[in-house]
């Protein structure tokens, strides 16, 4: 297809982290027009990524602690093992480093000190000793620590933890900076929806941790605009490799069901795209019945249309075997464009001849 990207801008306003560019295509059907918003919050969530790490880590022994206490990893191994695995793995990991770096000083301290002892003369052997131990204790220490940011680019152990802390503060109601900037995401889909033409769908996109944001932000335009998603447009919501799992499992009575319940009672066009192939992604489990704080006099609400990407057969053979055990590459697999027809395809949404929604129902029934 002929088509083009206009020029990539990031916002000046401060406290605004939102980028545009524009797209356009010429199908043999129809001339297709795009404006793309990316909704940012990264210099908002910046300072929980920037802690020193001994407060990095008392910070992930108190978020994980809450997760276990609140059933979080329980119940999102009885919806998918895999994802469990990755739940537990900066849990996990974190207390291997701890290990590795404490028991060693500790079960060889006698032995070492002893050692230490017998190379200072008889009135120092004390304090000598214990000078050597632990000054061989900081260096080891140091070392496991060093060993930890050499394999940060392919463990995303750090970024993880992190990540873990932000996602806690969020399900607890008390990241008050995320709370506002997700207040003014809302405003700046409601401004937009008014000011787009009456034939102009729209489309909400999200991925991963943005899925679960994309949740409060929706729910707030909601309460700014109950009818946006019934626009005369078009309104689609997607949600991609969605990790509901990791917010939600620390309890959703913390604003987190009630948003829920809000994007359920909307009947906003809402698709749930998920892979087997991709652990990151928590798409076995029914975001609605599990979350939704929902109400007697609300009834049953239905749950997105749910259906695999099928990562496999949207790319070569080459790049799937590439892939395939490089779990967070995959992880934003969702983006790719598919080299074959009837699978979901994020250029073919985005910039495709049919509506997002008339698309995303073809693919559910594997067709373009």
């Amino acid at each position: 297809m002929d088509g083009t990207f206009g020029p990539f801008s990031e916002s000046n306003d401060p406290g605004d982290g939102s980028a545009y560019w524009a797209g356009q295509v010429d199908w043999p059907e129809a001339h297709v027009d795009t404006r793309f918003v990316q909704l940012g919050w990264r210099d908002v969530i910046r300072p929980d990524f920037e802690r020193i790490w001994p407060r990095t880590v008392l910070d992930a022994i108190r978020s994980f602690f809450l997760y276990a206490r609140a059933g979080g990893y329980r119940a999102v191994w009885k919806s998918n093992w895999a994802h469990a695995v990755f739940c537990l793995y900066p849990a996990v990991g974190l207390l291997l480093y701890l290990m590795t770096s404490l028991l060693p000083p500790l079960l060889l301290a006698p032995t070492a000190l002893e050692a230490a002892a017998g190379l200072a003369p008889e009135p120092y052997k004390g304090p000598v000793s214990w000078a050597v131990f632990l000054a061989g204790s900081g260096l080891w220490m140091a070392a496991v620590h060093a060993l930890k940011q050499f394999l940060e680019p392919k463990s995303y152990f750090r970024y993880l933890v992190n990540s873990w802390h932000f996602i806690s503060r969020m399900a607890r109601g008390e990241h008050g900076p995320m709370l506002a900037r997700i207040e003014d995401c809302a405003d700046k889909i409601v401004a937009m929806e008014a000011q787009a033409d009456a034939d102009e769908e729209l489309v909400f996109t999200s991925h991963s941790c943005g899925t679960f944001v994309a949740i409060y932000i929706l729910a707030a335009a909601l309460r700014r605009n109950p009818d946006i998603v019934k626009r005369k447009g078009g309104f689609a919501f997607v949600t991609l490799g969605p990790a509901f799992d990791c917010l939600g499992g620390y309890g959703a009575q913390n604003g987190f069901g009630e948003a829920m319940a809000s994007v359920a009672r909307s009947g906003v066009d809402w698709t749930d795209l998920y892979s087997p192939h991709d652990p990151l992604c928590g798409g076995r489990t029914p975001p609605v019945a599990r979350y939704a704080a929902l109400t007697r006099a609300d009834g049953k609400r239905p749950e997105p249309r749910r259906y695999s990407v099928r990562i496999p057969d949207r790319m070569p053979p080459e790049k799937f075997r590439y892939l395939r055990y490089r779990f967070f590459p995959l992880h934003f697999c969702y983006f790719f464009a598919s080299v074959k027809p009837g699978l979901f395809d994020f250029y073919r949404l985005t910039l495709g001849p049919k509506s997002a929604v008339e698309q995303l129902k073809a693919w559910d029934e594997g067709r373009d």
